[in-house]
């Protein structure tokens, strides 16, 4: 029993410490540097709230953010290294992000979308309404793949994490929101061509005017191989805090170029919104196990096996019951055809 928590403590430390993303984009550089920017002049490097660290993008979105396609957009956008949206390659993504004060349902708005280069065909995309979320691949039609309401509400941190398998024929698809799994292994197109493919975070309207400044805090985005490095689960910090004046303008990145084109249909391209295809919506939902252990609990394990082990030769032994770990679940549902 002993040797068995020892060798258990040490499994959960070596899987805990092997967590480590290829890429994060976490601000605390203090600045924009490790994204680039789509009107960056409308994006500021916060003190509150974050998700993590000490600082946070603030992103606004006005009538005047308007980019050569006519589409209305500030956002970050994350290219991946060469070759890790190639054919049959694989990656994991997640971002945090925090709304102040809930989005407008009209006109509706894309918060992130993954698109093709130099064809600039948007590949699926997350639009809010309200508090309605829905997730939506592109090709080879538009599907729904999950939507849920009253979800995305103010004034807490919520995440998004993505499995995705780039294929041009047999891709597929895993979504968590807020650490829960809901969509699984939904089949699409998630590679338009042989272009390196790209994300852009933040908020996209359509080209019609507004007069409303929306406004959408980021966080803690990452990049890696493993869900364990992108850690799916939101930040158990509340409200994230009150918010606060920006510290400094988001000019740390590089100007994006020539993303995003105007249409909505089955291409989307920087859409703003897009008419889905008919059948039911695809949410297909599994367990979700824990986040890997933090260093605390780490060393509480380590610290009850090696007294346990002191104590073995003259303690009576007596029958412990593990305690059972939360698991989340949701009903399933088959995916459109």
């Amino acid at each position: 029993m002993t040797s068995g928590l020892l060798a258990g403590a040490l499994l959960l430390a070596s899987s805990a410490t092997s967590a480590a993303p290829v890429w994060v984009g976490d601000m605390e550089t203090g600045d924009t540097s490790q994204w680039n920017e789509l009107n960056g002049e409308h994006i500021t490097i916060v003190p509150a709230p974050v998700a993590q660290g000490m600082y946070a993008a603030r992103i606004e979105l006005t009538n005047d953010a308007l980019w050569p396609n006519g589409l209305h957009r500030v956002e970050l956008h994350h290219s991946p290294a060469g070759g890790r949206t190639d054919e049959g390659a694989e990656l994991y993504f997640a971002w945090s992000f925090y709304l102040p004060e809930v989005l407008p349902t009209d006109p509706p708005q894309q918060i992130g979308y993954w698109e093709s280069n130099q064809s600039y065909q948007q590949m699926m995309a997350f639009e809010v309404t309200g508090t309605h979320i829905r997730f939506v691949t592109r090709q080879p039609t538009n599907v729904n793949q999950w939507e849920a309401d009253d979800i995305v509400t103010a004034g807490v941190w919520h995440r998004i994490a993505m499995h995705i398998l780039w294929s041009k024929t047999q891709g597929s698809v895993d979504l968590w929101f807020d650490g829960i799994q809901v969509v699984t292994a939904a089949p699409a197109e998630t590679l338009n061509d042989d272009n390196d493919h790209f994300t852009q975070v933040g908020l996209l309207r359509g080209t019609d005017s507004f007069r409303d400044m929306p406004v959408i805090v980021i966080d803690d985005a990452a990049e890696g191989d493993t869900l364990a490095d992108v850690h799916p689960e939101p930040p158990d910090m509340g409200t994230g805090g009150a918010g606060g004046a920006p510290t400094t303008s988001g000019t740390g990145g590089t100007t994006a170029q020539g993303s995003g084109g105007a249409s909505s249909t089955s291409s989307g391209s920087g859409a703003a919104s897009a008419t889905e295809s008919g059948g039911d919506s695809g949410c297909g939902c599994t367990v979700v196990g824990n986040a890997a252990p933090t260093a605390p609990a780490i060393a509480l394990l380590v610290l009850l096996a090696s007294s346990l082990a002191r104590s073995s030769t003259s303690a009576p032994r007596t029958s412990r019951r593990r305690p059972a770990l939360r698991r989340w679940a949701r009903s399933s549902l088959e995916p459109p055809v």
